[in-house]
């Protein structure tokens, strides 16, 4: 069944009619966020994180939506950049091992990947797997007719890229533990490219990875986070997330990016708690809330102390981040 089209003001009293509170937010400063700095769908996303009795929100101000909103849109930028730098590291681990492989020379891993020639390239953009830009055209005309691996990873998408760099791997006998991260990560960079909403209370049983679950106790110096577990059991966002820092400290080497990393996380888990304490709530109002905070605020504060330069680690710590990365290609 269609809804109609509410106005800005129907849309309060819509949210009214549900429960939602106006005594930390005005009804005419609700009015100004929703007209210039979201709209009602994309706000409305975040009640889930609340309990209802009969069809009402229990403890829900429309202050909270407002706030979740915006964490929601720091959390995004944080995945961005992490997930970004991830795959221009991926893309140079796989080059390192092309280079030290006397058997590759970067067209023979495209040609038994792509056996049909479906990346190949003959300059008619409607039936080909590539979209028209200013950006890839050269590249297209120029090197597509027959792609190298090194041509191919520039126009691919990251799970084509996952797929050739799994590919590779079983073609030499390779393992890299990473790999058991690519699916959580090509979710969290998919979902923070696309501005779909993050926090919105997604409740699903899943069974956590277990590299994640090995990875993150290692960062939690070898002790067994129960509670973060748990979470990682309901709430797929926090194994996603743990999985995309994990993945983004093995993989990122880079000094200067690791340090912006950790700078950017240290900004979002200062924004977790920065208007609202959610973990002081009434549970009974909003326990997936509490316990997705919770897990974010864990795996943040875990994180953080990993980020910085190798040379600038105390010993122990140097250790653990050799557990970390004994994800290296092994033969």
């Amino acid at each position: 069944m269609r809804r109609p089209k509410y106005s800005v003001s129907q849309q309060i009293e819509s949210l009214k009619s549900h429960g939602v509170t106006f005594n930390l937010y005005t009804e005419a400063d609700a009015q100004e966020f929703l007209t210039s700095r979201t709209y009602f769908f994309k706000l409305k996303a975040f009640e889930n994180n609340f309990e209802r009795d009969n069809g009402r929100y229990r403890g829900l101000d429309f202050a909270y939506l407002a706030d979740l909103s915006t964490i929601d849109c720091h959390l995004r930028t944080l995945l961005s950049y992490l997930c970004l730098n991830l795959e221009h590291a991926l893309k140079v681990r796989f080059n390192q091992l092309i280079m030290e492989d006397a058997n590759e020379d970067g067209y023979n891993i495209v040609h038994n990947f792509d056996e049909a020639g479906e990346f190949s390239f003959h300059g008619d953009y409607a039936n080909s797997r590539y979209h028209h830009s200013n950006y890839t055209e050269g590249l297209l005309n120029k090197y597509f007719e027959d792609p190298s691996i090194w041509n191919l990873w520039e126009v691919i998408d990251f799970s084509t890229l996952c797929k050739l760099y799994k590919a590779y791997l079983n073609q030499r006998s390779y393992k890299d533990n990473a790999t058991n991260l690519f699916q959580s990560i090509r979710i969290m960079r998919n979902a923070s490219s696309h501005n779909n909403c993050l926090m919105i209370g997604i409740e699903k049983q899943i069974k956590p990875t277990l590299y994640v679950k090995n990875c993150v106790k290692e960062l939690n110096h070898g002790e067994n986070p129960k509670q973060l577990f748990d979470a990682f059991r309901t709430y797929p966002l926090t194994h996603d997330f743990a999985a995309t820092i994990c993945g983004f400290l093995i993989l990122v080497d880079s000094p200067g990016v690791r340090n912006t990393a950790k700078l950017k996380t240290q900004d979002f888990l200062h924004r977790l708690t920065k208007r609202y304490d959610y973990s002081a709530m009434s549970y009974q109002d909003c326990p997936k809330l509490i316990e997705t905070i919770n897990a974010l605020q864990s795996i943040c504060k875990m994180a953080i102390d990993y980020f910085g330069p190798f040379a600038v680690w105390c010993g122990w710590v140097c250790q653990v981040v050799t557990v970390l990365r004994s994800s290296l290609p092994q033969v």
